[in-house]
């Protein structure tokens, strides 16, 4: 039997990219701190904040609002609610579920019939909702709840699938698909930020974290070919070569870091 490498207790889990066997409880503790640094970067937790927490069904967004929640259970000037977008699918009765178990007040949007059934003409089976459309119903709701920032469950291996296709692409300077508010007065000028609390954690380790604390979530993954290729070949290469989703990651927010430097340089001039 494998132990885990801080303690006695048997592993159930060996991170390749860290070289460490984790016990369940150094496993959630190590979860817990990649998520607590992940949300101190954004600048948006130091005062109160309203934040709604979008549930899509599937394991990210069920681990990310468990976690959330009891981060935050202490702090009486965070006020969480639950987001669901119905399209009467397995992944809206999965976040119902979840949010059931949660306790956390819930708001549910319902997809516009026109959409559903453009979805169901175009191909019955993946998802042709695009990210920006689910979003954009998404801060919709948020801002009626008046929310200051919206969470989403997304993972490591959803962030690298998308750095690793805008590279392919040539277009990473215009990936908007993981970028990460870090400035609270984004919500001032009539944005609302959307974070990633997962954004460092594997999708094996979400998994994992899911079954573990008997979170419900649908198993679905509704990608079109070419993020579909795209994720298996690079969880081909990550396996050889441990720690390359956390190095596209990486060079996602080194450009976000400039990108922010170079914004806030031009506001300084702008106001001498």
């Amino acid at each position: 039997m494998t132990r885990c490498c801080k303690c006695p207790m048997p592993a159930v889990i060996y991170q390749k990219y860290s070289g460490m066997h984790l016990c369940q409880s150094h496993f959630d503790d190590d979860v817990h701190r990649k998520v607590r640094e992940t949300i101190r970067q954004t600048g948006l937790f130091a005062h109160g904040l309203r934040l709604a927490l979008a549930m899509d069904g599937g394991k990210g967004s069920a681990v990310m609002a468990n976690i959330i929640k009891e981060l935050f259970a202490r702090r009486r000037d965070i006020d969480l609610a639950l987001l669901i977008l119905d399209d009467h699918g397995p992944g809206a009765k999965s976040a119902w579920i979840a949010s059931q178990q949660l306790g956390l007040r819930v708001s549910i949007k319902a997809l516009p019939v026109s959409l559903l059934n453009e979805r169901v003409a175009s191909d019955p089976a993946p998802d042709p909702i695009s990210f920006a459309q689910k979003m954009r119903m998404m801060t919709g709701l948020a801002r009626e709840m008046g929310a200051n920032a919206i969470a989403t469950g997304h993972d490591l291996d959803d962030m690298a699938t998308e750095v690793f296709i805008s590279y392919l692409e040539g277009n990473i300077c215009g990936l908007q698909y993981g970028r990460q508010e870090t400035r609270p007065e984004g919500y001032e000028q009539g944005m609302i930020p959307t974070i990633q609390p997962l954004r460092r954690i594997p999708g094996k380790e979400v998994r994992l974290y899911a079954l573990q604390h008997g979170l419900c979530f649908a198993e679905m993954r509704l990608e079109d070919e070419l993020h579909k290729e795209a994720r298996q070949e690079l969880c081909r290469f990550d396996s050889r070569h441990p720690g390359t989703k956390y190095s596209l990651l990486r060079s996602l927010e080194k450009l976000d870091k400039e990108r922010s430097d170079r914004s806030g340089s031009q506001r300084s001039k702008a106001f001498k």
